[in-house]
């Protein structure tokens, strides 16, 4: 009997290797590769069917350099893939719901800048022009009645005003950051409403023009001013001179509280300053931007002198404003800047 030919190379099954001995694969495959004098029966056609069906997979084994792998390997990689690319997305999509923690884009800063009224706008309006007439009229009116032997009466008095308006900035200040809410009538969303936007978006009062800025704290002083005014146009000139110290006095605390919340500005501006600005901040004249960002470290509950600042340190060491708010804790039970800590915390 003839026996047949080797087959050629390129149809050697995928099991033979290139060294010409079997695999493992080869060795299972049965008698026709491992014996020559075994006679070769002719294939069936399911046979053939099977051996070319395996044939693509066995050169990408080849290709790959390896053997193999197990059933599940390739799936759990795609599961793995597929779960790490929905966890990325879901990140992706949690940051850009997520709402700032302040900032003009908080929730709570953008929910309390609309609060800003056509009503609130022209009481504003109103205040700053009556204030600032009223201190024109008053200042000129007191360069009659200085007297050179007043002099240091009258610097004491300027002094005096200065530290008496930064007190009254710090208590008004305290007042409506700690206690108060938004909800209340009329002074909630026209006077508590800023202090809280303020918190949360320190930046905005640098983008709030001269009347949004001041109008409110012309608002405080023009009843004193006119009450000054009232006495400068109606009192003998004798009598102004012997009032004219404590007429500075009350002339320069309401020209430092009227600026205060301009210098409050200031202290958040750290671009196009005027020199003159700058170098008052540097000499503590007026309110630092350094000192003031001790106020802005959450909770806000010290450092509320917003005028020079001058008062800060000594009202912090002696407890001044824990004591008032423990005080007022224990006779009504309201907590310290609860308002406050709820506008921080608004996410929609």
């Amino acid at each position: 009997m003839l026996l047949s030919p080797p087959p050629p190379p390129s149809s050697l099954p995928c099991g033979l290797e290139a060294g010409g001995s079997p695999s493992l694969g080869a060795r299972a495959a049965g008698p026709e590769l491992q014996g020559e004098a075994a006679p070769r029966e002719p294939p069936d056609e399911e046979g053939e069917r099977g051996r070319a069906g395996t044939m693509p997979e066995c050169a990408s084994l080849r290709t790959a350099g390896a053997g193999p792998e197990p059933a599940g390997t390739s799936s759990e990689a795609e599961a793995a893939a597929s779960t790490a690319q929905e966890e990325g997305e879901a990140r992706a999509a949690a940051a850009e719901d997520s709402c700032p923690r302040w900032g003009a884009q908080h929730a709570g800063a953008r929910e309390l800048a609309e609060l800003y009224s056509p009503g609130k706008r022209l009481q504003e309006w109103i205040s700053v022009i009556l204030c600032f007439s009223l201190m024109s009229f008053n200042f000129y009116s007191l360069l009659f009645c200085l007297r050179l032997e007043h002099a240091f009466s009258i610097i004491v008095g300027i002094f005096a005003g200065i530290i008496t308006a930064d007190f009254v900035s710090g208590l008004v200040h305290w007042g409506a950051d700690t206690w108060g809410s938004v909800d209340l009538p009329v002074v909630g969303k026209a006077f508590i409403r800023p202090f809280r936007e303020h918190h949360i978006d320190p930046t905005a009062i640098t983008r709030h023009d001269f009347i949004e800025t001041n109008g409110d704290n012309c608002m405080m002083t023009v009843v004193p001013l006119a009450n000054m005014a009232y006495k400068l146009a109606s009192l003998s000139p004798e009598v102004l001179h012997q009032t004219c110290p404590w007429e500075c006095y009350v002339f320069a605390l309401s020209v430092f509280v009227t600026l205060t919340n301009q210098i409050h500005k200031w202290s958040h501006t750290y671009f196009g300053l005027p020199r003159w600005v700058i170098f008052l901040q540097d000499w503590h004249v007026i309110l630092p931007r350094k000192h003031h960002r001790i106020h802005h470290v959450s909770p806000h509950e010290t450092y509320f002198c917003i005028t020079t600042g001058w008062l800060n340190y000594p009202l912090e060491k002696i407890k001044f404003w824990r004591f008032l708010e423990n005080m007022i804790e224990g006779l009504t039970g309201e907590k310290p800047r609860a308002d406050d800590m709820k506008w921080a915390q608004k996410l929609k």
